[in-house]
């Protein structure tokens, strides 16, 4: 049968999202719906039917990032993951492209040039109720749309303003600000997930900033639910965090890029916003 690569239907993201459970991925409940609406997912077809998937998202000419990379299992073994690969690969002309390198696969990325960055960790931590000073905490959607894209522009490497302005009206998304005389010094997001919640992003200046952040957003679930988030392991401050809110490190990842290597403040990334987009 003829191998057909094609943008993704909406129809299909149930499809796409079976799979990603299957890999124990936990998506949120309305990433993939984020993500069809960037138009970067692709599925690969056989015969009409999809058999696999992968995103490749265009955040200007600095910056692409590869995700969503899967073949049903039933499929694997017959060179259509490697199709998807080439097909997204030219697809992104960036300065440079970022991926999540899962252990099995890195050292395919590194044969294709990729470099590795900084591990994530994936923890798990606990909804229940925390003692919070809220002064400061203002409710996402009441701050001010260009404020937080100049903030999350100094944690990202390109400017993502389509994607966060999806992101933020994604349904059941819940967030936080940290606002210090006017000015923004970070910000958290919830949804729910497969199983549980998952956390993403938070970006804060300072420890505190983040655990004032951290324990409201697990305040905004129902008790005694699981909530995951994606930690760079070089965050000492991020890692002392996990520790003090009773975290299960769960597994870990390794961002990696090609091109030109970008520099983030790592100290002030304790949560990535999803493993597939960045």
């Amino acid at each position: 049968m003829d191998f057909e690569i094609r943008p993704a239907y909406r129809e299909e993201l149930p499809i796409i999202r079976a799979w990603a459970v299957q890999e124990s991925w936990n998506p949120g409940l309305n990433d993939l719906e984020v993500y069809w609406r960037q138009g970067c997912l692709m599925v690969g077809l056989l015969g009409g039917q999809p058999v696999g998937c992968i995103s490749a998202v265009l955040y200007g000419p600095a910056f692409g990032f590869l995700g969503c990379y899967l073949v049903d299992h039933r499929h694997r073994g017959h060179g259509y993951g490697r199709f998807l690969w080439e097909k997204a690969i030219s697809s992104l002309p960036a300065q440079c492209i970022g991926l999540e390198g899962a252990v099995a696969l890195q050292d395919t990325y590194l044969r294709h040039g990729f470099v590795k960055s900084c591990l994530h960790i994936r923890y798990q931590l606990q909804s229940r109720p925390w003692p919070v000073r809220i002064n400061s905490l203002v409710p996402i959607h009441r701050v001010s749309f260009d404020q937080l894209l100049s903030y999350d522009t100094q944690h990202y490497v390109g400017q993502r303003s389509q994607f966060l302005k999806d992101w933020l009206a994604s349904a059941e998304m819940r967030g936080w600000g940290y606002l210090q005389a006017g000015e923004l010094r970070g910000y958290g997001l919830i949804r729910p997930a497969e199983i549980g919640y998952r956390i993403g992003p938070l970006f804060a200046d300072t420890r505190y900033v983040a655990q004032q952040l951290l324990q409201t957003l697990l305040q905004a679930c129902p008790a005694n639910q699981p909530v995951f988030m994606d930690v760079p392991k070089t965050n000492a401050q991020a890692a002392e965090l996990m520790v003090a809110s009773d975290a299960i490190p769960l597994f870990s990842n390794c961002r990696m890029y090609k091109g030109l290597f970008p520099k983030l403040p790592l100290q002030k990334i304790y949560g990535v916003t999803t493993l597939e987009m960045g």
